[in-house]
This record gives structure tokens, C-alpha cells and sequence, in this order.
């Protein structure tokens, strides 16, 4: 019996690799502890000026803990800024590293123009571009509507120009953008997670519904620029790949019941006569 259920199963992961990655579904990437974050960069973050950007997510920087003008910019409570290369951030940038490399792997999908001004509509899926260096001009909308996972695999670099939207019935928080390079993101609504190989910027008024992580490579900032009113954020979960207080109970008490058991079994033993576990 044991030997049949061995070879159904081996049959199911044997047709399940002959499938093509083409015909599989986009998913969203793990985040873990980057779920947490609207601003993580490798290199260092640099808040606006002025009244400064409000990020609604965790906000640090590793390996190099260099963030800057904050305050002005800040973070919604109960997000908080990591002044340090704490073990949060340090493990919020394997994540992002994991989630970009996680993207990558499902493919090119439906090849669109890189002028984001003429797809139309898009509805959701995987998609890279016949450059791979995707714009949305100044003043341009770009629509992705309906539920789903929206997976853009942007080969070098992105960029939304000045006065350019994203818009429709898609949640920002499916939306995920892998970028080879670089973002810059100069629109006045921008939409998605947005990993990055390299740098993202984001420009003087431009709003961002969901996160910026930069540096999965080697090095990359977030750089925040102009005097704020802005945001960042929307997409963030309080304490993602941190275990909360009574996740650490739970696995106190387990580890309690099991040295209670154990030290049952000894007495038991020592009162039989037998082998301790008999």
C-alpha cells in the first residue's frame, strides 16, 4: 500500500515539472519580513525636506544604516524607523532579495510595449516589456483593473514621468514591479511594490500606494526628493516576519510540555524498573 501512494506521488511531482513555466499562474512573491517595510534600502534612505514624506510602513536601511532627513519625514504609527542595522532590517533585506529572485523566476509572460501610454487596459498576469525599460510619459494614465496578482518583470530600468497615474480597480498591494536597475517614479500616483535592483527615487509630489525596496544587488538608496506632502505606503503589515507575543508563548508552552513529558517518562521509568521511554 505504502509503495503505491510512493509512486502516486512521484507520478504527481513528475507531471507537475513537465509543465511549462509558461502556462503557470503569477503569484506573489514571499516578503516575510519585508512585508513590514514601505522603505527599505541597501545603501541608505534619504527622506524630502520640508514637511517631509509620511511612510506608512517600516523604514531602514541595511547593509549600511545610513538614513537621512527623518524628521522631517517620518513614519504612521505604529511604523518606526530603523536608525541601526538591527536583525529586522538585516533579515527584511534577505526577504526582499528572496522576493525579487522569487518574481524573476516566473518568466517574461505577455511582452508589451514599453510605452506604458499605449497597453491599454491590463487586467492581471505577468508582463515584460520588448526593451525593457518601461515609461509612462508625463501626464499618461496606465490601467490595470480587476482582482489578482499583477507581475511586472522590468529587465533594466522604470520610469514615471511627471503629472502620469495608475489607475483602475487592481489593490496596489497585488501589484509588483521587478526592476532590473533602477525606478524613478515622478508621477503623481504610483502603484505596487517596487523592487529594485539598484536605486529608487521618488520625486518631489509623487505618491506611492505600496512599497519601495531598492538594493536587492549589490547597492541601491531611496532617495525621497523635494520638500514632502507625499506618502509612501498602504501596503505594509504591522510586525510581518516578526513573532508576536503570544506566537512566542505558544512556543514557550510547547517547549514546557515537552520537557514535562520527557521527565515524565524518566519517573515512570525509574519507578518500573524499566528504561526510561518504556
Amino acid at each position: 500500500m505504502m509503495r503505491k501512494w510512493v509512486q502516486v506521488l512521484c507520478a504527481g511531482v513528475v507531471v507537475g515539472l513537465s509543465v511549462p513555466s509558461t502556462t503557470w499562474a503569477q503569484v506573489a512573491p514571499p516578503l516575510g519580513t519585508a512585508a513590514a517595510f514601505g522603505v527599505l534600502g541597501n545603501s541608505a534612505v534619504t527622506g524630502a525636506t520640508g514637511t517631509g514624506v509620511l511612510v506608512s510602513g517600516e523604514v531602514g536601511s541595511s547593509p549600511t544604516a545610513t538614513v537621512t532627513n527623518f524628521p522631517p519625514s517620518r513614519t504612521a504609527a505604529p511604523f518606526t524607523v530603523h536608525i541601526s542595522n538591527d536583525f529586522v532590517v538585516q533579515q527584511a533585506r534577505l526577504d526582499a532579495i528572496a522576493a525579487y529572485n522569487a518574481l524573476l523566476i516566473q518568466g517574461p509572460g505577455t511582452v508589451i510595449n514599453d510605452n506604458l501610454a499605449t497597453v491599454g487596459a491590463l487586467t492581471s498576469g505577468i508582463y515584460s516589456f520588448t526593451v525593457g525599460a518601461p515609461d509612462l510619459p508625463a501626464g499618461a494614465t496606465l490601467t490595470l483593473n480587476g482582482g489578482g496578482v499583477f507581475v511586472f518583470n522590468v529587465a533594466s530600468s522604470l520610469t514615471a514621468n511627471i503629472n502620469s497615474v495608475i489607475a483602475g480597480t487592481a489593490n496596489p498591494c497585488n501589484i509588483f514591479w521587478r526592476v532590473g536597475s533602477s525606478a524613478t517614479l515622478n508621477g503623481v500616483n504610483f502603484r505596487g511594490t517596487v523592487l529594485a535592483n539598484a536605486s529608487i527615487t521618488v520625486g518631489d509630489g509623487s505618491n506611492l500606494e505600496g512599497r519601495a525596496l531598492a538594493g536587492t544587488g549589490a547597492t541601491g538608496a531611496v532617495t525621497m526628493a523635494g520638500s514632502g506632502g507625499n506618502t509612501i505606503g498602504g501596503c505594509s503589515v504591522v510586525g510581518a516576519g516578526v513573532p508576536t507575543l503570544s506566537e512566542w508563548a505558544m512556543v514557550a508552552l510547547s517547549l514546557l510540555l515537552a520537557l514535562a513529558g520527557a521527565v515524565a517518562m524518566r519517573s515512570r521509568g525509574s519507578k518500573t524498573g524499566l528504561p526510561s521511554g518504556i
